[in-house]
C-alpha cells in the first residue's frame, strides 16, 4: 500500500512536470512561428515588388526598342525591288489609259453641258411673251378684266390666307432638314472637274516616290500625293501588293489603305471564282445540249427509217 501511494504521488508530479514542459515549449514556439510568418510575408512582398519592377522595366525596354525600330527606315529587299521595277511599266501604261478615259469623259460632259445651255436659251427665246393688240378694245375683254377681281376678292383672300398658313407650317416643320441640305449642297459642285493629266516622267516619278515612302520610318506619315498614288496603284496594278514585304510596309504605313487593298483582292478573287463558275456552268449546259441533240438526232433518224419502211411497204402494195 505504501509503495502504491508513493507511486501515485510520483506519477502526479511527473504529469505536472510534463504539462509544464509542453506549455513552455508551446509558449516558446508561438512567437517564433509568428516571426517566421511575418518574415515570409515580407520576403514575398519584396519579391512581388521586385518582379513588378522588373516587368515594368522590361516593358519600357521593349517599348523603347519598338520606338527605335519605328524611327528607322525599313530595308528594301532585292525581291521587292525587282517586283517594283517589274510593275512600273505596267502601271505607267494603265495610268496613261486611265487619263485618256477621264479626259474623254470630261470633254463629253463639257459638250453635253454646252448643248443643254444652247437648247435652254432657244427655249427661253421661243416662249417670250408677244404683245397682242387685236382684242384690247373689245367690250367683252374689258368687262371680264374688270369684273373678275371684283367678284373674287373674298375667295382670293381666303385662298391666300390658307396658302400662307400651309407654307408657314411647312417651313416650320422642314427648317432643320432644309438647313442641313443647304449645307450639304454648298459642299457639292455639279460642274465636272478637269482631270489631272501627267506626263510619263511625272507618273514614273510619283510611282517611285510612293514606293520610297513605304520604306520610310513608321513614324513618318504618308503625304496626300503618295496616298493618292498608292490608291491608283492599288486600283490599276493590285498584284504589286501581293508581295509579302510590300504588303507589310503598306500595313505599317497606312492600315486603312491595307484594308482597302485586301478588300479589293478579295473582290477580285470573288470575280475570278464567279467567272470560273460561269464557264463551268456554260460548259455543263453545252454538254447537256449536245447530249439532247444527239438523242434528238437519233430519234429523228429512227423516224426517218420508219418512214422509209412505210414508203417501201406502200410501194409494194401499189
Amino acid at each position: 500500500m505504501i509503495f502504491t501511494f508513493w507511486n501515485s504521488k510520483l506519477d502526479a508530479v511527473r504529469s505536472k512536470n510534463t504539462i509544464h514542459k509542453v506549455t513552455t515549449v508551446h509558449l516558446w514556439r508561438t512567437p517564433n512561428l509568428i516571426v517566421a510568418i511575418l518574415a515570409g510575408t515580407l520576403m514575398l512582398a519584396g519579391c512581388q515588388q521586385q518582379s513588378e519592377t522588373t516587368e515594368s522595366d522590361n516593358d519600357s525596354q521593349i517599348s523603347t526598342q519598338i520606338d527605335a525600330e519605328n524611327a528607322k527606315p525599313a530595308p528594301l529587299s532585292d525581291s521587292a525591288k525587282a517586283r517594283i521595277e517589274q510593275f512600273q511599266p505596267l502601271y505607267v501604261a494603265q495610268m496613261q489609259g486611265l487619263q485618256r478615259r477621264l479626259q474623254a469623259e470630261y470633254e463629253a460632259l463639257q459638250a453635253a453641258d454646252a448643248s443643254d445651255s444652247e437648247n435652254a436659251l432657244l427655249l427661253d427665246r421661243a416662249y417670250e411673251p408677244v404683245d397682242d393688240t387685236t382684242n384690247t378694245n373689245s367690250p367683252d375683254s374689258t368687262v371680264s378684266a374688270t369684273a373678275d377681281p371684283i367678284t373674287n376678292d373674298a375667295d382670293i383672300e381666303a385662298t391666300n390666307e390658307v396658302a400662307t398658313n400651309d407654307a408657314e407650317v411647312e417651313i416650320n416643320t422642314s427648317t432643320e432638314v432644309g438647313e442641313r441640305d443647304l449645307e450639304v449642297l454648298k459642299r457639292i459642285s455639279l460642274e465636272p472637274r478637269r482631270p489631272e493629266v501627267l506626263t510619263e516622267e511625272q507618273i514614273i516619278e510619283r510611282y517611285q516616290q510612293a514606293m520610297q515612302a513605304l520604306y520610310e520610318p513608321a513614324t513618318t506619315a504618308l503625304s496626300a500625293q503618295d496616298t493618292d498614288t498608292l490608291l491608283n496603284i492599288a486600283t490599276l496594278v493590285p498584284q504589286l501588293f501581293e508581295h509579302a514585304e510590300i504588303a507589310e510596309r503598306v500595313s505599317v504605313k497606312s492600315p486603312a489603305l491595307a484594308r482597302l487593298i485586301i478588300q479589293h483582292q478579295v473582290w477580285q478573287q470573288i470575280e475570278a471564282q464567279q467567272a470560273l463558275d460561269m464557264q463551268q456552268m456554260k460548259l455543263k449546259q453545252q454538254q447537256e445540249f449536245e447530249v439532247l441533240m444527239t438523242k434528238f438526232n437519233d430519234t429523228i433518224k429512227d423516224y426517218d427509217e420508219q418512214i422509209a419502211k412505210y414508203e417501201q411497204t406502200l410501194q409494194e402494195f401499189q
